[in-house]
C-alpha cells in the first residue's frame, strides 16, 4: 500500500459583522473552538459592532456531526490525522481571508486583533508566526500556546504585539494544575502577557469581551 495525496480547491465560509470600508479602525478575527460553528460563535462579539469595527469569524475547514442523532454539526481546525497538512491549509486559508478583508478595507491604518478560543488559540498562534501581517493584539481565550511557537527564533516577533490570556475561574477544562503549568512555561520563555480572569466557565462572555476590547 502506498500513501498518496492530491491538492484540491475548497470553498471556505466565514461570517462577518460590520462593513469593510475606509471607516474601519479596528479588526477582530476570531477563531472558534473545537466542535463549534462560526455562525453561532460570532454572535458572542455583536456588542463590539460600533460602525468602525470589523469582526470576522472564519470557520474551520473540517466539519463533522457532534451528536449520535446526526443533528448537530461542528468544525475542527485539526486532529492528529494529517496534522501538519491541516496546519498548512489553515494558514493558507487564513492568509487568503486576511488579504480579502485588507483589500476591502482599502487602508492599513487599523488595529489588528486576533482572538483564538480554546482549540482556535493554537491555530491563531501558528498563523501569526507563519504570516507577515502586522498584529497588535493576540487574545487567547481558554486556549493554549503551542510549544512550536515558543522557540528562540520567534522571540522578537512575540514582542511586536500584546498577548492577552483570558481564563474562566470555573473552566472545567483548565484546572489549577494545568493553569500553573501553562503559566510556568510562558514565564520560562520570558513572554510578557496580560492575564484576565473572570467568573465563568469554558465560554466567551460578551461583557468580559467588551471590557477587554475597550482596553486594547
Amino acid at each position: 500500500m502506498v500513501k498518496k495525496s492530491i491538492r484540491v480547491s475548497k470553498k471556505a465560509r466565514y461570517y462577518q459583522i460590520g462593513v469593510a470600508s475606509k471607516s474601519i479602525s479596528r479588526v477582530f478575527i476570531v477563531l472558534h473552538g473545537y466542535a463549534m460553528l462560526s455562525e453561532f460563535f460570532i454572535q458572542k462579539f455583536k456588542n463590539l459592532d460600533d460602525g468602525n469595527t470589523l469582526i470576522i469569524a472564519p470557520e474551520a475547514l473540517n466539519r463533522f456531526y457532534i451528536d449520535s442523532n446526526y443533528g448537530r454539526v461542528g468544525a475542527s481546525w485539526m486532529t492528529k490525522e494529517e496534522r501538519e497538512s491541516d496546519i498548512e491549509e489553515n494558514i493558507e486559508y487564513l492568509n487568503s481571508l486576511f488579504k480579502t478583508a485588507y483589500d476591502e478595507i482599502g487602508h492599513d491604518n487599523f488595529k489588528m486583533n486576533i482572538l483564538g478560543f480554546s482549540q482556535g488559540g493554537a491555530t491563531a498562534c501558528r498563523w501569526i508566526f507563519s504570516s507577515k501581517m502586522k498584529v497588535d493584539n493576540l487574545i487567547l481565550w481558554a486556549g493554549d500556546i503551542p510549544k512550536d511557537t515558543l522557540i528562540e527564533k520567534n522571540k522578537n516577533k512575540w514582542n511586536t504585539f500584546n498577548t492577552h490570556l483570558v481564563m474562566g475561574k470555573q473552566d472545567h477544562l483548565i484546572n489549577d494544575k494545568m493553569k500553573a503549568k501553562f503559566l510556568s512555561l510562558i514565564l520560562e520563555f520570558k513572554l510578557e502577557y496580560k492575564l484576565t480572569e473572570y467568573e465563568g466557565d469554558h465560554r466567551i462572555f460578551p461583557d468580559v469581551m467588551l471590557k477587554l476590547a475597550q482596553s486594547l
